[in-house]
């Protein structure tokens, strides 16, 4: 086991070790309550998120990354996604306290290669089928079913992965969860589409608001879940306008579009007592984005690392919890954890989390 793993671990077992002393914990049953270990019980005004890295620092590990995945013709590959995203979240915090990223890149193989073997699968039998098709209706037919499939798998991929990544997050010693499920998220998804083509693209802010509502209210902090207070039609009224100004400017409002709706969501997403405040907007998302790749292209790819810190300073920079926080009332309430399959499939498929 590579030493990156070993220190997770141990790191886990110190978070977990309330779940572990309790022999009648089982693996679907929730684990005894767990209180934050901070001293602060209480936590009440603008809590600002920041992110505290380096570019000096992320350049490391990232040369490091890409030397041993290409000595290991890639294989290290997982290992180097776990040391990242633990860097990430360690340097994320807020009001002072880091998250924490607990996945390990032994998981994420195991994960990479069930999602491997499942699309080398799914395509073997297309392939199969094309091979002995006669008819250009049929083989018509199997696209479409190809494709419908392939959707399945991305949904597949945008849950598990979700799942997985809530999973191993915690913040001040507590864990995230995600209780979404591929058949309720499909239903959602499918059905947001199907309204969205036979309504001309219309209903899409209405099913945009939807799944957030989805997303976000089956997403827990220990036992206590966010709300979304949303509305369809505020979303469609953005949604319209956007749509209008881009069209009008060739393109260029669409940051604008993306910063408004992110925004809308953001603002009407609250835990407990707090609200999330966003302050992101198209002007200042457009010239971060400009930045970015000014860095990397003129560096030749080797400024990425502080293109990255800086971008991830200004997303994080616009946001906030404004309200209060009880730590006292947040428990831990699961201990199963998720596999890493959808985290592999959604590297296939291109996935952000």
């Amino acid at each position: 086991m590579p030493d990156d793993d070993k220190k997770q671990n141990q790191f886990d077992e110190v978070l977990n070790r309330e779940e572990a002393l309790n022999p009648q914990t089982t693996e679907n049953e929730p684990v005894p309550d767990a209180e934050s270990t901070e001293e602060e019980t209480t936590l009440e005004g603008v809590l600002p998120l920041s992110f505290s890295g380096n570019g000096a620092e992320l350049f490391g590990i990232l040369i490091n990354n890409f030397l041993l995945n290409l000595l290991t013709l890639g294989i290290y590959y997982p290992w180097a996604k776990a040391k990242q995203l633990r860097y990430y979240y360690g340097a994320s915090r807020i009001h002072d306290s880091d998250f924490q990223f607990h996945g390990t890149g032994g998981e994420m193989f195991i994960g990479l290669l069930k999602a491997l073997a499942v699309l080398a699968l799914f395509d073997f039998a297309y392939e199969g089928i094309l091979a002995v098709m006669q008819k250009d209706w049929l083989l018509g037919l199997t696209g479409i079913l190809y494709f419908l499939l392939f959707l399945l798998l991305i949904v597949i991929a945008s849950v598990g992965a979700r799942r997985y990544r809530m999973s191993r997050t915690s913040w001040r010693g507590i864990r995230f969860r995600f209780l979404g499920t591929f058949k309720e998220t499909l239903i959602l998804i499918s059905r947001g589409w199907l309204l969205t083509l036979l309504s001309l693209g219309f209903y899409y802010p209405f099913y945009l608001n939807r799944f957030q509502v989805y997303w976000t209210t089956k997403t827990t902090f220990g036992n206590l879940p966010f709300s979304y207070d949303g509305h369809g039609k505020e979303v469609f009224r953005i949604w319209l306008k956007g749509m209008l100004l881009t069209l009008l400017t060739l393109g260029i409002y669409l940051f604008w579009l993306r910063a408004n709706l992110q925004r809308y969501f953001w603002n009407h997403t609250a835990y407990g007592e707090a609200r999330i405040n966003s302050t992101l907007y198209g002007g200042k998302w457009l010239w971060e984005s400009l930045i970015f790749l000014l860095f990397v292209i003129l560096t030749l790819g080797i400024g990425r690392a502080w293109a990255v810190v800086r971008y991830k300073k200004f997303y994080l920079g616009t946001l906030s919890l404004e309200g209060k926080i009880d730590l006292a009332q947040i428990k831990q309430s699961e201990a199963k954890l998720t596999g890493a399959t959808g985290e592999g499939m959604a590297d296939f498929f291109d996935v952000e989390m």
